[in-house]
């Protein structure tokens, strides 16, 4: 029998990065965890091996909602060079570090005190796991936001029944999909609010390629007016699954 019930879950930490996939020299990062992120938050806490969490979940529901409080931009010092081999002879003035080393330094975009809210519908047998786990807080691998200098950590919300919601006005607390839904922008200008767009990786193969699609999330308020039929409602939360 499929899963009908979703995990509800805390994703919270100090600092986060999720690098953008077009960066090149400067690395800006995505203002919430791409589904593929997320994949591997889970594949990560049900201590799945690296690049196996998008086969064994690839049919998972996921959707996310939060923000960070601001970001920053910090400027990292990127290794280039291993270290140089030992003298033979240790003086009491070195360093310990080699002249032939080198540095590259890149900046890197950070979300400050970020905190999101995950929705995680799993297919069987994964879904009693991961609640078992999150309720325990009994992760395989520690938990990060994007980057594995980054710790983040998870509160166990809810476990609940997902109803999916007619065709028809909606307010979507998550990321919502552009091409499934409508926006109504009357309703946003009578709220004094707008919306955003930003274009995210939504799936990813074994050998590493992407594909992306581009989703809306509001500014000036906590959900989106939208005219869809593929909003669902869990927790007393109207979402989308990204």
């Amino acid at each position: 029998m499929a899963n009908t019930h979703c995990v509800i879950f805390k994703y919270t930490g100090k600092y986060g990065h999720f690098l953008k996939a077009e960066a090149n020299a400067s690395a800006p990062s995505y203002p919430f965890p791409p589904r593929t992120a997320l994949l591997g938050l889970l594949g990560a806490v049900m201590g799945f091996e690296k690049d196996t969490c998008q086969v064994k979940l690839e049919t998972a529901k996921i959707a996310v909602s939060g923000g960070a409080e601001l970001t920053h931009w910090h400027t990292a010092n990127l290794r280039k060079d291993p270290p140089g081999l030992l003298p033979r002879k240790i003086k009491k003035n070195d360093n310990g570090s080699s002249k032939n080393q080198r540095n590259t330094q890149i900046i890197q975009e950070w979300l400050i005190r970020p905190d999101f809210t995950v929705y995680a519908m799993l297919p069987n047998p994964f879904h009693d796991d991961l609640c078992r786990r999150l309720q325990n807080r009994n992760w395989h691998f520690s938990p990060c936001l994007g980057l594995s200098e980054m710790a983040a950590d998870l509160f166990f919300v809810d476990c609940v029944e997902v109803e999916h919601l007619p065709m028809g006005k909606h307010h979507v607390e998550t990321l919502a999909r552009r091409d499934q839904v409508s926006l109504s922008i009357e309703e946003l200008l009578d709220e004094n609010m707008s919306a955003k767009s930003i274009r995210m990786p939504c799936a990813v193969t074994c050998d590493r390629q992407f594909s992306h699609a581009t989703y809306l999330y509001p500014i000036g308020g906590s959900s989106l007016p939208v005219k869809t039929e593929y909003a669902v409602k869990a927790g007393g939360h109207i979402l989308q699954w990204l």
